[in-house]
């Protein structure tokens, strides 16, 4: 190892805490390395707050002494089986772990590991000595893989942990690197396996393949060997299902594309959102919002094989009713499988639910040369927080749809469109909902006799937009325009 990414990577982390970790394994005679991903990040210039520790034995029991001779952090056991446990400090978390079953030697536990760039190792004794030669262990080439970009499993990593035939796409997505075809061999002839993996941690290692900028890739990628059926096979069921000709894929390759075009969008919003591209940096800044968005994109047509019908009467016109109402009971089940949490399957399902409204609302702008109060105030009312992220949904949904029928000009009218409703919401809907309100449910019920019940909402919303268009502006207004609603019906 060069000495200059030693000095690097001694210069991220406390020497106190590398030198006690150090001390407290030769004062027990045992050898400790550094690991796994903390080791393969250093070889290419990433800091990680996470550093793994291997020692030959008695893992749980060191970690208690590093702890004790540190005198600050929280100890956590992890695996009391495999004996692993971490040290959690205010800068940095560590984890320490025996030599894995069987392994007499570090050569023996590294080849136990996942993929090869994750089964290196340095004896931590070298990194903290000053001017020591630091050799790197690497018993399966993982040193040469790094340097190719490329992810290759161990021996027999798949039927050690299933989960692993999809982390494969995880640490290809968050390294940019390439999964190695004889891996990929393997991936295809176990796919089935990954359904042996507790929904929780594959729902965990999926949300982090969406957190990177490669999602679209991995995903192709999984598809291509198959374990992406394996893992959805809603979104399959798309597979051969051609559609009307403003569309140029089947349904399954339209939803992949439009997956893509977003994390496109994101990248470059200018090129897409030349007038409002700041809304696209919102978005992208937003953890939350820009995970819903992708999962929204890559399900967002899952209802249409389900509601697809075909009209001979009218030269096999394809039609997809309520493909967006299907789609959203689809994800919903698939959230529920996954154990997603109700807030971002809300958000996923809210968005696939909605996905065709903004092309609907553009037909009335085109239609009417203008989009009514009315039209606006529900579009923003309904979206709530995924207003904006509906809008870069449409506008990837679009852009993935490149049949010899597509209206012309449609992504133009969708930025357009979206300049409109936000401005309506910025500089309308937003000061409204901080000001007074002109009525509320407790006038209803005293001064009109209402009971309980949704009237009461129904009738304020009706309230609140003819407030917005102008037709009341107070609150004697709104009491005589509401008995009028009642008294008509």
């Amino acid at each position: 190892m060069q000495k200059s990414a030693l000095d690097a990577f001694l210069s991220n982390y406390p020497e106190t805490v590398l030198q006690t970790l150090n001390d407290c394994a030769r004062a027990r005679g045992h050898d400790i390395y550094l690991v796994g991903g903390a080791l393969r990040d250093l070889l290419i210039n990433v800091v990680s707050v996470d550093l793994d520790f291997a020692v030959t034995e008695k893992a749980i029991d060191f970690t208690h002494e590093v702890h004790d001779r540190l005198g600050r952090g929280t100890v956590v056991i992890l695996d009391e089986e495999n004996d692993t446990a971490r040290l959690v400090l205010e800068e940095l978390s560590l984890d320490v772990a025996g030599f894995r079953k069987g392994a007499r030697t570090i050569e023996e536990d590294l080849v136990k590991r996942d993929f090869t760039i994750n089964s290196l190792a340095v004896l931590l004794d070298d990194l903290v000595q000053p001017d020591r030669e630091v050799e790197i262990v690497d018993p399966l080439g993982g040193f040469t893989d790094l340097k190719l970009r490329v992810v290759r499993a161990c021996p027999g990593c798949f039927d050690d942990d299933p989960l692993r035939l999809l982390r494969a796409y995880r640490f290809g997505a968050q390294l940019d690197f390439m999964i190695e075809d004889q891996t990929s061999a393997q991936i295809r002839a176990r796919s089935a396996l990954i359904q042996t993996a507790a929904a929780e941690r594959i729902s965990f290692e999926l949300e982090l393949v969406m957190a990177t900028k490669q999602a679209y890739r991995a995903f192709k990628a999984m598809q291509e060997t198959e374990l992406l059926g394996q893992l959805i096979p809603e979104l399959f069921e798309g597979a051969g299902v051609d559609q009307p000709p403003f569309h140029h894929l089947d349904v399954m390759e339209h939803n992949l594309l439009t997956l893509e075009f977003v994390e496109r969008i994101i990248d470059q919003p200018v090129i897409y959102f030349p007038r409002s591209y700041n809304m696209v940096d919102e978005i992208a800044g937003d953890g939350e919002a820009l995970s819903a968005l992708k999962w929204a994109a890559l399900f967002h047509d899952i209802g249409k094989p389900a509601a697809r019908k075909v009209n001979v009467d009218k030269k096999r016109h394809i039609t997809f009713y309520n493909h967006d109402e299907q789609g959203a009971d689809q994800a919903r089940q698939i959230a529920e499988r996954w154990k997603w949490s109700r807030r971002k399957t809300k958000r996923v399902v809210s968005l696939i639910a909605m996905h065709m409204h903004p092309f609907h609302l553009n037909n009335l702008m085109q239609d009417q040369e203008g989009v009514s109060t009315r039209a606006l105030q529900k579009i923003c009312k309904r979206a709530g927080d995924n207003l904006y992220p509906l809008f870069l949904l449409a506008m990837a949904d679009s852009l993935a749809g490149q049949g010899p029928e597509k209206p012309a000009r449609i992504e133009e009218q969708l930025e357009q469109l979206f300049v409109e409703v936000e401005r309506f919401y910025r500089e309308t809907l937003v000061p409204a909902a901080a000001g007074p309100k002109l009525l509320t449910g407790h006038d209803l019920i005293t001064r009109l006799n209402l009971a309980q019940g949704p009237e009461i909402g129904r009738l304020l919303e009706a309230v609140e937009t003819a407030a917005l268009e102008g037709v009341i502006t107070t609150r004697e207004e709104a009491l005589i325009w509401a008995r009028k609603q009642l008294e008509e019906g």
